[in-house]
């Protein structure tokens, strides 16, 4: 099972992160966020990135245009995509190559019925938990839910995921699951990772 690290956007801390090598870090380029890069980000770090760590830039409902650009400017090699983007809005981002995840979030009950028309033009989907924001909010959905997934896409996980309950990942062995993305969990303070706890993940891993 892979993992993702997102929230980053300290150089310090992005480097210290590089040397425990996971397998995609995320990027927040959404103003509400607490964890949002704004101007901080350096682009000559990123574009220095071994090949084994992949580069996420996460979007809410921007436009497409200012996805291309910081995808261009940053050489983010997967698109995460966290709003109510539209399947011909994710085409759009399909037809000129970039590689797309589309977030849902799932709270008491979900239909999976409607990730199908999304299915021609993703790479992955990512599921998390419902909350007040889009992401971070450290919460767990019923993981039992995921079994009304038709698998055809490999997913991501999300979602208050800790060193405590990632043993019990194992019960989805069975399924389409790509990669675990942790983010509020492994904090020290919005934005900034506890190098020692990722550190532990990836030995449970």
């Amino acid at each position: 099972m892979k993992l993702k690290v997102c929230g980053m956007r300290d150089s310090q801390n992005i480097r210290e992160l590089l040397l425990l090598n996971p397998d995609y870090m995320g990027f927040i380029f959404y103003e509400k966020s607490p964890r949002n890069v704004g101007e901080v980000l350096d682009d000559v770090l990123l574009k220095s990135f071994p090949e084994s760590v992949q580069k996420v830039g996460v979007f809410v409902n921007a436009s497409l245009d200012f996805v291309k650009e910081k995808v261009a400017r940053y050489g983010l090699q997967l698109v995460q995509l966290h709003g109510d983007e539209s399947p011909a809005y994710v085409a759009d981002l399909f037809a000129v190559g970039i590689r797309v995840m589309k977030v849902f979030s799932v709270g008491d009950e979900f239909d999976f019925k409607q990730l199908g028309q999304y299915n021609p033009f993703v790479e992955y989907f990512l599921f998390d938990t419902k909350g007040k924001a889009r992401g971070g909010n450290g919460e767990v959905f019923n993981w039992e839910l995921l079994k009304g997934y038709d698998q055809k896409i490999p997913f991501f996980l999300s979602g208050g995921i800790d060193l405590e309950n990632v043993d019990e990942l194992e019960k989805l062995e069975t399924m389409n699951i790509h990669a675990i993305d942790v983010n509020s969990k492994f904090e020290l303070e919005p934005g900034l990772k506890s190098i020692e706890k990722v550190e532990k993940l990836k030995m449970k891993l």
